[in-house]
Formats: C-alpha cells, structure tokens, sequence
C-alpha cells in the first residue's frame, strides 16, 4: 500500500506541475503485470480526480494555446524513425538483466522504457488531430524511456554473441546519432518556433511613423507581446482591443470595413506573417485584408526571421477603384 501511496502523490506532484505528465500515467499502464493493474488503476483514478479542477481551468482557458499549429509530416517522419529504433533497442534489451522480472523488480525496463518513450508523444499526436496541442517540449520527459533502453542494450552487449553484438553497437550508434544532434537542436534558440526577439527588432528598424503594422494572422498578434514598449506607439491596423484589454493573447480586431479604410489610409503596410508553406487561417478576415494588399498595394522586400515574416507593401500609384467584395 505504501509504494501505491508514494506512486500516486508522485505522479499527482508531476500532473500539477505539468498536466501532460498524466500520459506518462497512461504509459505506466502497460508495464505492469496482470495483478498490479487494479491497484495502478484506483491509484490513477485518485490522481486524475485531484487533477481534474485543474484540468478543467485549463480546458477553460485553451485559446491560450490556440497558438499551437497541427503536427506537421516532418514531426511525423522524425517521431516515426526515432520509435523505429526504439522498438529495435527493445528488442536487444530483452532477455538479459533487462528483460528479467524478479520479486524485486515485478516488471522488466524494456516494459516500462518502450511504452515511456513512445505512448506520451503517440497519445498527444492523436489528441492533436481533434485540438492542436502537439509541442515537443510538452512531452520531452518520454526521452527518458529511450535513454533506459540505450542503457539497456549496452548492459547486454557482453552477453551477446558475435553477430548480434556487432548488431547492438550498430543500433546503439544510429540511435546516439540521431539524438545529439536532436537534443542540441532543442535546447538551442533556433528550436524555438518563432523568434519573438527579432522580429521586434525588425518592426523597430523598419516602422516609420504614418506606417500601419498588420497582422495577416489574428492570432500573431501573441507575438507583440514579448516587446511590447517596441510595439508600443506603433500603429496596428486591425486592434480594436489589446491583449491586455481583452483578457487574452490576441485581442480583438475591429470590423472588416474599418481595416480596410485603416489599411488604403496608411503610408506603407508591415505585414508579419507566418513564414512560406504555413498558411494563415481562412476567415473572412484575414481573405479580405490579403484582397485589399493585393489590389492597392505592390508587395516590396520581405524579411525571414526563424517561424515569422515581415513583409513591406507600399501603396500603388493607380489602384482600380472598385472596392473589394468582403466575405
């Protein structure tokens, strides 16, 4: 009774702290013998119903995340090799001290490790496709299951025999190679998925007063929020309310009709964007205020930072005259 105890404020600490860490909860699932499940499973509800009022805060306020983009094939693919390899580190590490259960460990590291790694990611993936929560920090604490195996493999080497050990080192090098360079990628500037930093230095050099700033993307408009004394005197076309007025990260934006005469009144536009190939929401909105650049102004250099871009559009000399149907 007193390991469940100790399990469950555990693994309650971690879900506070961290509500993503309940997937780990789900993954401990799958490494424990038949008769350990009933008392994981009561464990795990008495963590989910001390959870539960947090959770529900959160789900209250998820358009605070709403930032989150889907998982992209790239993610897909990089998840997919590295659970490939994972499941063959599994297989290495099976038999041995790994692979053994005894009354002191009821369960072998390779059951743990293997469900530990891929479930968390595999689980938020999925649930990702309903509500775009997928970040890879969320769920970074699964590496842990393939650190496990790593060690694992390694531990049974001396134990295999000639082939198969020269299989294992081979495997235990792929898999090194494909996570340094991964983890140094994550904790370098550059893994972030947008670089708030510059992109206020680029709006700060390049806004000159009778200047708008534009959005293309309501939900961009997060991105003022790290700097906001640049931003601030800066005139934002489509704000009705700011982020801090409205209570949430974007703000709102004024009526169609309004930005569009804020839009053809402004001396040049800087229009920050995602980066090429990442798509903006399809509302009326933003179609309208692509409409409107398109048809009265010309579209001059662009500047790429890491996840954003600044775009400078200057009015056209003649413009038709007819106005653009707005959705």
């Amino acid at each position: 009774m007193v390991p469940w105890i100790v399990y469950g404020a555990l693994m309650l600490a971690a879900c506070i702290l961290h509500q993503f860490a309940a997937l780990a909860l789900i993954a401990h699932a799958f490494a424990l013998p038949t008769y350990a499940r009933r008392p994981w499973a009561c464990t795990a509800l008495l963590v989910a119903a001390g959870v539960a009022p947090l959770a529900a805060l959160g789900a209250a306020q998820s358009g605070q995340v709403a930032w989150i983009d889907g998982v992209t094939g790239g993610e897909y693919l990089s998840f997919a090799i590295l659970a490939a390899f994972a499941m063959a580190l599994s297989y290495f590490a099976s038999p041995g001290g790994a692979g053994k259960v005894s009354p002191e460990a009821p369960f072998s590291l390779r059951a743990i490790a293997l469900p530990l790694f891929i479930l968390p990611t595999a689980l938020l993936m999925l649930i990702s496709l309903y509500k775009p929560l997928y970040v890879e920090r969320y769920v970074l604490y699964g590496l842990v299951g393939l650190a496990l195996l790593l060690g694992a493999v390694l531990d049974r080497v001396p134990e295999l025999g000639r082939n198969l050990r020269v299989a294992a080192v081979i495997v235990v090098a792929l898999a090194i190679a494909l996570l340094v360079p991964e983890s140094l990628r994550l904790r370098a500037p550059e893994s972030r998925s947008d670089n708030v930093t510059d992109l206020a230095a680029i709006l700060s050099r390049e806004y000159a007063p009778g200047d708008g700033i534009l959005y293309l993307s309501v939900k961009r408009r997060a991105w003022s929020l790290a700097y906001p004394s640049v931003n601030r005197g800066m005139i934002d076309l489509a704000q009705e309310l700011t982020p801090a007025a409205s209570h949430g990260l974007y703000g709102t934006e004024l009526p169609s009709p309004q930005i569009r005469a804020r839009m053809r009144s402004s001396a040049r536009i800087l229009v920050v964007t995602e980066p090429e190939g990442h798509r903006v929401e399809g509302s009326g909105t933003e179609l309208m205020k692509e409409r409107v650049l398109a048809e009265y102004f010309t579209k001059g250099h662009s500047i790429r930072i890491n996840g954003a871009r600044v775009i400078i559009y200057e009015p056209r000399t003649t413009a038709t005259e007819a106005e653009p149907v707005v959705p």
